[in-house]
């Protein structure tokens, strides 16, 4: 084939053929077909590998091929497509001699797969180490309450009656437990108003925790959009890890004795401070105070005072009602001892007061009412009733359904995905912190527990899932190697 290509160059008139570039001899010679180029590659690409002494190499860039006739003339793009259709092993021998053995390719797949475990390990690494904090520092919350609407309206009365028979033509249904954000609640003042109305009371007592902030604002609105319709009674829920009481009736924030483990004399003093102000005293939830926690065993709150205790100490009444927990026991007390017990040795006779309270913190059922005869519906009449313990109650253990359905929280959509994964890590342990003290620590100590199976299981899942994108990895590759394959032919033909 080298000696036609001198011939067609050594004929008389073949100026124009010798005078053309070597892009226009590779228009010539590319048309030759497979087993000729095969043939023409044998007999150049070994005289090509080596530079000619008495004149230019095949890499030199200074060559003249328009001048030329030699073979060597053929351009890089020629050589370019024989570099292509000859495999690796066939144009570098050098290569082939030094392919490694089976146990060196073993090993180095081992390496590499080495390799992308550990970049795996320390990316999910990471990964827990950037979402665990986050998920702690942020308070996700599911639903968005900001826009939601209080469109329904229970009326209790068509189908409850007042435990006490005489209260049947009450005209006041109280709640007399409530939280709102101003504490640890999810409805701002003025959405509580709109949800206590929707719920079927006409008034209600606001007692954030440790502060009275959220029944002023709560009254302020509640005066100006429902004058002589609905009252709000400020209020704060003495709360620190012994015991929950709701001081009502107050316009300012009782602090004495208030601290994360008060003593009796602690109490005494805040209970004392109370009724200085004018305000009165309910004891809250006492079978949820003293209900055990799961796995630390112990009360929910520390060294709860009894009720003969409080009773002692001047205690005006309990909340016998909270949520859908009726506290039985303390009732029956307090019906055996309501004519004959004594708030303090100073004061008259006096009955107990009877209270029930929602306690809600998020929008839900409503299961008691406490039922009043008030000769006007005014913060003070209210207070009137309440103080001389004429009062009964409403009580439904299923609790209504009117109620409406919150939005879910755009924020949470965004960070769910993040706080899931965060909480799949935090699975390993389980930290138990027992009951918030609403002083900024906790009542008990923590308990920590590191569950070992779940961690060598994950580690399992792990291995196993490395090993199935391995073989992915491989079957995709052989895929795409044969895909290319096939294409190539195509091409040729």
């Amino acid at each position: 084939m080298t000696a036609r290509i001198h011939e067609e160059n050594d004929k008389p008139g073949s100026s124009e053929v010798s005078a053309r570039s070597c892009q226009d001899q590779h228009r010539i010679v590319s048309p030759i077909a497979d087993e000729q180029h095969r043939a023409l590659e044998d007999a150049i690409i070994p005289y090509w590998s080596t530079p000619d002494i008495s004149g230019p190499g095949i890499h030199d860039a200074n060559m003249d091929c328009s001048s030329s006739s030699h073979a060597r003339c053929l351009p890089s793009r020629f050589l370019d497509n024989v570099k292509r259709w000859k495999s690796d092993e066939e144009y570098h021998p050098e290569e082939a001699k030094s392919t490694p053995s089976g146990r060196q390719r073993i090993c180095n797949y081992a390496l590499l797969v080495g390799k992308r475990v550990g970049v795996m390990t320390v990316f999910i690494a990471a990964l827990a180490v950037l979402v665990i904090p986050i998920h702690n520092l942020i308070e996700l919350r599911t639903f968005d309450f900001a826009a939601m609407k209080f469109d329904w309206k229970t009326n209790p009365h068509d189908h409850l009656v007042p435990v006490d028979p005489d209260y049947s033509d009450f005209n006041v249904l109280l709640d007399g437990h409530a939280h709102t954000t101003l504490s640890d609640g999810r409805l701002t003042p003025e959405q509580l108003v709109e949800y206590s109305i929707a719920q079927g009371f006409n008034a209600i007592i606001v007692t954030d925790h440790n502060t009275v902030a959220g029944g002023l604002r709560a009254e302020t609105y509640a005066k100006s959009k429902y004058p002589g319709r609905f009252i709000v009674i400020p209020g704060m829920e003495y709360s620190n890890c012994r015991i929950h009481m709701n001081f009502i009736n107050l316009n300012t924030t009782v602090t004495v004795g208030n601290k994360e483990f008060p003593s009796d004399d602690n109490i005494k003093q805040a209970i004392a401070k109370v009724h200085e102000l004018g305000g009165l005293v309910i004891v809250n939830h006492i079978p949820w105070s003293n209900h055990s926690l799961d796995r630390i065993r112990v009360p929910r709150l520390v060294n709860h005072p009894s009720v003969q205790s409080l009773v002692d100490w001047g205690v005006d009444g309990f909340e016998i009602a909270n949520q859908a927990t009726f506290d039985l026991p303390t009732y029956q007390y307090m019906m055996s001892q309501r004519t004959t017990t004594h708030r303090t040795t100073a004061d008259p006779p006096a009955p107990l007061i009877i209270m029930t309270g929602s306690d809600v913190h998020t929008p839900g059922s409503a299961y008691a009412w406490t039922v009043l005869k008030a000769p006007n519906l005014t913060r003070y009449s209210i207070v009137q009733e309440i103080r001389h313990a004429r009062t009964s109650f409403l009580f439904d253990p299923t609790g209504n359904h009117a109620n409406g359905r919150p939005n879910y929280s755009a924020r949470y959509l965004a960070l769910a995905p993040l706080s899931e994964l965060a909480q799949y890590f935090e699975s390993f342990v389980d930290r138990y912190q027992g009951q918030y003290s609403f002083h900024g620590t906790h009542c008990q100590r923590d308990i920590v527990d590191v569950h070992g199976r779940s961690i060598g299981c994950f580690v399992v899942y792990f291995i196993a899932a490395a090993v199935l994108f391995e073989l992915l990895y491989k079957l995709l590759g052989y895929m795409w190697l044969l895909a290319r394959r096939l294409c190539s032919r195509r091409t040729r033909h």
